[in-house]
Parts: C-alpha cells; structure tokens; sequence
C-alpha cells in the first residue's frame, strides 16, 4: 500500500515533475544498486540494469499503476530485470559460473516455466529483442554486444576498440533506447 508521502511523489512524477524524478532516485537508487549488484554480483552491469529501471519508470511513469508500495514496485522492477539479464546471459553463455546459475536457480519464479502462455509471450519477446540488436548501426551493435553477453566493462571495451570510455557509454545508451522503442511497439 502507498503511503500519503509515496502517493503525492508517485504523481508528481507522473505530471513531468524532475524535481520528484530527482527525488526519487536519489532516495532509492542506492539500494536497488546493492539488491541488483547481490544478484548480478558485478557493479557495473548493476548500475546499467537499475539505471535502466529508472529510466523506464521516468518514460512509463504516467501510465504506471501501483498496488504495492513504491519500493516494492522499484525493487520487483530490478528484480524482474536482473533475472532477464541472468536468464539471456545463461542461455547465452550455458557454461557461465556455477555462482548465476544458483542464483538464477534460486531467485527466477518456478511458476514461468509452468504457464505456456508466458513462455510464448518470452519467446516473442526474445526474438524482438534479437531483431533490434541486429539492426543496430554496427558500432553499436558491437559495443553493445561486448558489454551484455561478452559481460566486458565500459573500460574494457573502450581500450579493446581503441574509442573512449564516453563514446562506449553513449553507444550502450543509444541501443538500450533503441532497444525500449522496440519493446515499446510491442504493445
């Protein structure tokens, strides 16, 4: 249940108020960074996935509807993106460490894979996914590539392509924009 302080901060968001945005995130970022990082058990794909959260909440925040509190709607959020990211990063990469696939083990709902109608919307989903990142500039494409299923950080892929560190994380931003407007369309 939203308290009275939640329910003015909730609408304020929803009307464009930055300064509620600014709130907001400066209240429970660090938090939905340490749940994520305890999942991902890596900073900085931690900080991209809540960074991603957030914007999707800034993007979506007008049409968003709560029935729990707003830290438990920001927490299920990183949550649910977490195992995304753990669940593409598996399939993936099937022999990653024994540690992710405990954690995914441990933390992904048993009831998806039961429900058929979730797994053909996951299944659709996925491949909207690898349709966008294919039709990325190729750049892009790599750069993004190289940070989700290589799991290289910004630093990383900044000296092995020999391009700065700025353009390495403009490039994530603009797949990861490009990536939204896709899902977007979905619906």
């Amino acid at each position: 249940m939203l308290t009275p302080a939640e329910q003015y901060l909730i609408e304020s968001v929803k009307s464009g108020d930055k300064k509620a945005f600014a709130f907001l995130f400066s209240r429970y970022y660090a938090d939905m960074w340490k749940y994520a990082r305890n999942l991902v058990k890596d900073d900085s794909t931690a900080e991209d996935l809540v960074m991603d959260v957030f914007v999707r909440f800034w993007e979506t925040a007008p049409k968003l509807e709560f029935r729990t509190s707003l830290s438990g709607y920001l927490c299920q959020s990183v949550h649910n993106h977490c195992i995304n990211y753990l669940t593409r990063k598996h399939k993936k990469f099937p022999f990653v460490s024994k540690e992710i696939r405990d954690t995914l083990e441990n933390t992904f709902p048993a009831a998806v894979y039961d429900n058929p109608h979730e797994g053909i919307c996951f299944t659709e989903l996925r491949g909207q996914i690898e349709s966008s990142i294919g039709s990325l500039p190729e750049e892009c494409r790599r750069i993004f590539m190289m940070s989700r299923y290589e799991e290289l950080s910004h630093e990383e892929i900044a000296e092995k392509l020999g391009i700065s560190k700025n353009t390495v994380k403009v490039q994530i931003y603009r797949a990861l924009q490009k990536l939204r407007e896709s899902i977007k369309n979905l619906g």
